[in-house]
């Protein structure tokens, strides 16, 4: 085994106990990567921070900025709005909640989704059919179950960052659809979304809500009526142009960059508002990690990590097998820790698996997405998750319980999702 291959599997297993320890900046994780293995000679200059100038790491901060402009908007407030408005009978306000959630999650973040719906206790008297320590966790659960179902907010960078990985690890000949994630989550979504509203919502306690575990939001004030027509008009054609790519004559990446730019010059869009609408964060995980995919693929070690994935597995396990095992740990791993660092530390492995075995990857990419979004069985599982259980003043078996038929039929319908989108049987 040659120095280089054994410094780069090291570099691997430094970087999944920094993911599972929970105590590094993703940020910090991805520049460690380039920048060690520049140091030690594995990577060249260009090689190790070259991915800070490639297209996908670029159209993914144009996203972020596309993103922020949406923000702006008052759009968010009027979904808010309008489920704050429809107070009935208890499943319809557990229905309206819910649908408000995942309208909301298609904007923002599950941790702001969560802060903007806490008013909904206010709302609910003594004499309400349902409580909100039974809309709370569902809620929270609901949120990261429909990330990715509309082409908004997470929507907009995933096929991005799906696909910059697929090429770093040796799988561009298996491009992901702009609409990949949207399709796939249907079903799961669908599925988890019905337990709630005709079973699970009973099966949490009922609760007086701590409204102090939950960071006050303050009310946006949203743009003017000119402006946010501008800012729906042109994400609307930018949503269009990127679903008709490949009939321009432009680059897919260039085209939010000209939507940013078009948005900045009709003064829609300020300089600090770019800025403080990407995440800095993820531009450099995200541009660091490709690196080391890099260097797996140069020195070897992503066919070692190949053998030894189907080594435990035992036998010679056909690609069904390997997708399911893919699923199951992410969706377990996903429980006790970051969503995001399980997909990280999943995704190369799973890729590089499928490439030594000669399949396509892109339904385990898809698998494991998807299960590390079900974040339901413990309040470890997610940020967004601990404040709801923490407000809710749930006990671990109150949420334990009642999500594991949920946490049972949302893996059930991702492995038969993704095996409808990109079938291995």
């Amino acid at each position: 085994m040659s120095t280089e291959l054994m410094l780069t599997l090291g570099t691997l297993i430094v970087v999944i106990i920094m993911f599972l320890s929970g105590k590094a900046n993703f940020g910090f994780i991805g520049m460690f990567c380039s920048t060690f293995l520049c140091l030690v000679g594995v990577l060249d200059f260009n090689e190790a921070y070259g991915n800070f100038a490639s297209t996908n790491v670029i159209m993914m901060s144009a996203m972020f900025i596309m993103a922020g402009a949406l923000n702006k908007t008052s759009l968010v407030n009027k979904v808010r709005d309008f489920i704050m408005s429809r107070n009935t009978s208890g499943r319809t306000i557990v229905f309206l909640y819910l649908i408000g959630v995942i309208l909301l999650t298609q904007l923002v973040s599950p941790l702001g989704v969560i802060s903007m719906m806490l008013p909904l206790s206010m709302a609910l008297g003594k004499d309400s059919p349902v409580s909100t320590s039974q809309l709370l966790y569902p809620g929270a659960v609901m949120s990261h179950a429909t990330q990715a179902l509309t082409p908004l907010g997470m929507g907009l960078t995933y096929y991005v960052t799906a696909n910059a990985l697929l090429e770093a690890n040796g799988a561009a000949a298996y491009p992901m659809g702009m609409f990949d994630k949207c399709l796939s989550v249907i079903l799961p979504a669908t599925v988890t979304f019905i337990y709630f509203v005709f079973i699970g919502y009973k099966l949490f306690p009922k609760h007086e809500v701590d409204t102090t575990q939950i960071a006050e939001v303050k009310e946006k004030k949203g743009c003017d009526p000119r402006t946010e027509k501008i800012i729906y008009t042109v994400f609307i054609i930018t949503m269009i142009c990127l679903a008709c790519s490949n009939y321009l004559p432009i680059p897919m990446h260039i085209i939010p960059i000209i939507a940013d730019l078009v948005l900045a010059a009709l003064g829609c869009l300020t300089a600090r508002e770019a800025k403080n609408s990407i995440n800095f964060d993820s531009v450099l995980m995200m541009a660091g990690l490709l690196c080391l995919s890099t260097a797996m693929q140069k020195t070897g070690a992503a066919q070692v990590v190949a053998d030894t994935v189907v080594a435990l597995l035992g036998g010679n396990p056909s690609p069904v097998m390997i997708e399911l095992a893919f699923l199951i740990t992410g969706a377990c791993l996903t429980q006790v820790m970051s969503n995001t660092a399980t997909y990280n530390v999943l995704v190369p492995l799973a890729i590089m698996t499928a490439v030594a075995r000669g399949f396509d990857p892109r339904g385990m990419v898809l698998a494991i997405s998807l299960g590390t979004t079900g974040a339901m069985l413990t309040p470890m599982s997610s940020p967004s998750v601990a404040i709801a259980f923490g407000a809710g003043k749930y006990k671990l078996k109150e949420v334990f319980l009642p999500c594991l038929p949920a946490f049972i039929l949302h893996t059930i319908a991702i492995f038969i999702s993704v095996n409808l989108l990109y079938p291995l049987w």
